[in-house]
């Protein structure tokens, strides 16, 4: 009560200069929070002791070799450090987790190397007995070839449409989204590029009321439309993707990647979204995961609302800037 009468004697500019520097002093031990959970989780500082650690390492190699193998002029015998990497990773993951798709999709990479390097005249004793004793299961993996009519198999004009139609909507029905559609929605949302195509992004979503209630709780951007939605997605980073500290933030860009493309795929299905931001102090993002069941080892990048919008929806304006005040060019 003392600190709420003292608090309402103090005019706006007391309370945002008093702010500031309480903030001056919590910004370390935030910032601390998140270095702590990433030295934790990445193998920046610990071995690729787990089944996702070892999954990224190998996933981050085998991608160095499809994208060698895809570059114009390909050079023979690319990439020997890499495949060294992938000749050890490979049988350890499997004796710990036995065969997955990480590792069929390596070796089919691998096999493609081998066959290109042999149709250059070079010979790889290590990988040909690695790969004779390989099973790759029907994996894809290596490159693809594509003519320009499977990369645009649109039209230009309405996919210019689609893009600049999707607005952040607030204005639904209520009904809730059935699993096979959220699916549909992540499914698509895969797309999304990744860091050396670790795919780091994880979704938590709900589409039952009382436990999206409860997860909004969480979140003060939802209000006065949040008991309308028909599903509510926590979109998150896995930060034992990442190798070094180099990629201390990659969660984020990774994870923003994959919001915006999730949104694009639920747009797609005909269901309104809004991103609802995620920019909350260490203790309150303690308080989120222990209610929502999410490890440290997430970096939570934000939440996003759906839902079927109603038939007529008013929504913000929200004008975009000119390009030429964004746009430089180098």
């Amino acid at each position: 009560m003392l600190k709420r009468a003292l608090a309402s004697r103090l005019s706006a500019p007391t309370k945002l200069k008093l702010r500031r520097i309480a903030n001056r002093i919590l910004i370390l031990p935030n910032y601390v929070y998140d270095l702590r959970r990433f030295v934790a989780s990445s193998t920046a500082a610990r071995e690729a002791d787990d089944l996702e650690r070892l999954s990224a390492h190998i996933t981050m190699d085998y991608h160095r070799i499809e994208k060698g193998l895809a570059l114009p002029v390909p050079r023979p015998g690319f990439g020997q450090d890499v495949v060294e990497r992938l000749l050890a990773f490979i049988p350890e993951y499997e004796n710990k987790y036995g065969p997955a798709d990480v590792t069929c999709t390596a070796r089919a990479a691998l096999a493609e190397y081998q066959q290109f390097n042999a149709e250059q005249g070079l010979q790889l004793p290590k990988l040909d007995a690695f790969l004779n004793r390989s099973e790759m299961n029907g994996a894809a993996g290596g490159t693809v070839l594509l003519s320009k009519e499977d990369l645009f198999p649109f039209d230009g004009e309405a996919a210019r449409r689609f893009v600049l139609s999707r607005r952040s909507v607030r204005q639904f029905t209520g009904q809730a989204i059935a699993k096979d559609v959220i699916e549909e929605a992540v499914y698509l949302a895969q797309r999304a590029p990744s860091v050396c195509n670790r795919q780091s992004a994880r979704v938590f979503v709900t589409h039952d009321p009382a436990r999206m209630a409860e997860v909004l709780s969480f979140q003060n951007g939802n209000r006065g439309f949040g008991d309308t939605l028909g599903a509510v997605f926590v979109i998150t980073a896995d930060m034992r993707a990442f190798t070094t500290m180099g990629e201390r933030n990659q969660a984020w860009i990774d994870g923003g990647i994959f919001a915006m493309s999730l949104a694009m795929s639920l747009h797609a299905l005909g269901l309104g979204a809004c991103m609802l931001n995620w920019s909350v102090e260490a203790r309150h993002d303690k308080l989120a995961r222990a209610a929502m069941g999410i490890g440290d080892e997430y970096a939570i990048i934000t939440m996003l609302g759906a839902g079927y919008p109603k038939d007529t929806v008013r929504i913000a304006a929200s004008p975009r800037r000119d390009v030429s005040s964004i746009l430089s060019w180098l």
